[in-house]
């Protein structure tokens, strides 16, 4: 059972497919080599392979790279959903630009809560600090936390990195 893994994030129990289980699945899926990606992504083919392994997180920025060119939603990629709902359109197509940040997204679910940085770590057993650097840009979380981060606002982890603007908690 490598491929499952089992989270405990707010009380309840998720049991489902590794991201690198999901990574490699896709990238099959689509019948490109390491090498290929790495090279269409401008990504270190060690590390894409040490993705798929698990034997390194990448960060949120690349995660969201990899959901858009393999034409899926980062909620799918990193196991909080089972369907493999593909994103509407991609902006790896389109090639553009985000309109609004990590940051700017994170602080807007946490504004929209009328939570200060105090109660959301309070609540999260987290650090106040983190969530700063967090909605600052100077800190990014691990997939646990990304996961755990999009369980507690309610969001898709497709807004909260930029990738869409609709999302059902707004």
């Amino acid at each position: 059972m490598q491929n499952v893994q089992l989270w405990k994030l707010g009380g309840f129990t998720m049991l489902n497919e590794s991201f690198p289980f999901r990574l490699k699945k896709a990238r099959n899926a689509h019948g490109f080599t390491q090498i290929e990606v790495a090279k269409e992504l401008l990504l270190n083919r060690v590390n894409l392979s040490r993705y798929e392994t698990g034997a390194v997180e990448p960060d949120i920025e690349t995660i969201a790279q990899l959901a858009d060119f393999y034409g899926v939603t980062t909620d799918w990629l990193i196991g909080r959903v089972e369907k493999t709902d593909k994103n509407p359109v991609s902006t790896w197509d389109r090639q553009q630009g985000h309109t609004e940040s990590f940051p700017d997204k994170l602080k807007k679910a946490r504004k929209k809560t009328g939570m200060s940085q105090e109660k959301v770590a309070k609540i999260l057993k987290m650090s106040k600090s983190n969530i700063a650097k967090y909605e600052l840009g100077q800190l990014q979380p691990s997939l646990e936390t990304l996961i755990r981060l999009t369980v507690f606002y309610g969001v898709t982890s497709d807004w909260l990195l930029g990738l869409t603007e609709d999302n059902p908690a707004f």
